[in-house]
């Protein structure tokens, strides 16, 4: 997925970016510099304080975990899960603990987290509830959850733009949202259900916002979606959606100051666990 931050389940066939790959971790850090200030903001209206103990799942790169560490101080502890933990064991912070875990087989650590955060990982999952109610689980009583996920309703092109070029971003677009949900258990509509979802987990002081942003060829937005359909290029092919050519000039197009589109929404779900 174009949000894509982390592996959740060890099915290879699920998740569908493959860590190792020099193009994926710029792949994450390009994601960090998109999304994060919306996370941050959203942190800093949940009153992230002195000594929490905080939970980052699906932690990715791991900008958020440090930003927690930092936000947390020496009397506070985050604790970063993942699959792949390759990039987020790269952060150095005395209060921070990098642990491999997979959120579709095995429970997180309960009770104690005065934060749980997740971002652009729920979708990924055959169970969206069960993993909101692990999550859920692992929240000590008045602890707060922040779920974060990608909704592409909003993905288009800028109706100014060339019609050939808007036919193709769209393509592009319908291409990366079919073979993610055919072949990796991937909603691309997910953002929409999760406020809904994170209240039927049983939290109570809900709310929920959408974010979108223009992305623009040559610019960070171009550029995921680059990086994001690379990587996609011979599933889309095999699947038929698109041919060789048409994928490549699509990638070439993100690189287009030409191209002008709304980003996918993302969708920030959060409540707090009853005492």
């Amino acid at each position: 997925m174009l949000g894509g931050e982390g592996s959740i389940t060890a099915d290879e066939q699920t998740y569908a970016f493959d860590n190792a790959l020099a193009m994926q971790r710029e792949r994450l850090d390009t994601l960090e510099a998109l999304f994060d200030p919306g996370t941050i903001r959203h942190l800093d209206a949940l009153g992230v304080a002195p000594g929490w103990r905080c939970l980052e799942v699906g932690a990715g790169g791991g900008s958020i975990a440090e930003r927690l560490c930092d936000r947390v101080g020496p009397d506070g502890a985050v604790l970063a899960t993942d699959l792949d933990t390759r990039w987020v064991a790269e952060v150095s912070r005395p209060n921070l603990e990098v642990r491999v875990h997979d959120l579709v087989d095995a429970e997180l650590p309960g009770g104690g987290f005065d934060l749980v955060h997740v971002r652009l990982v729920i979708g990924w999952l055959r169970d969206p509830r069960l993993g909101i109610e692990r999550l859920v689980r692992a929240l000590k009583p008045g602890g707060r959850l922040l779920a974060e996920e990608i909704d592409f309703v909003t993905a288009v092109a800028h109706p100014r733009m060339d019609p050939e070029l808007r036919e193709r971003f769209g393509r592009m677009v319908h291409a990366h949202n079919e073979v993610l949900a055919a072949r990796h258990v991937f909603d691309p509509f997910y953002g929409r259900s999760v406020p809904a979802d994170i209240e039927a987990a049983g939290l109570v002081d809900t709310g929920s916002e959408g974010r979108t942003a223009m992305w623009r060829g040559r610019g960070p937005g171009g550029r995921i979606w680059q990086l994001t359909i690379a990587q996609l290029r011979d599933e889309i092919i095999e699947a038929g959606l698109m041919s060789a050519d048409d994928v490549d000039a699509a990638i070439a197009l993100c690189d287009d100051p030409r191209l002008t589109t709304i980003s996918p929404m993302i969708m920030a779900a959060w409540g707090r666990r009853p005492a």
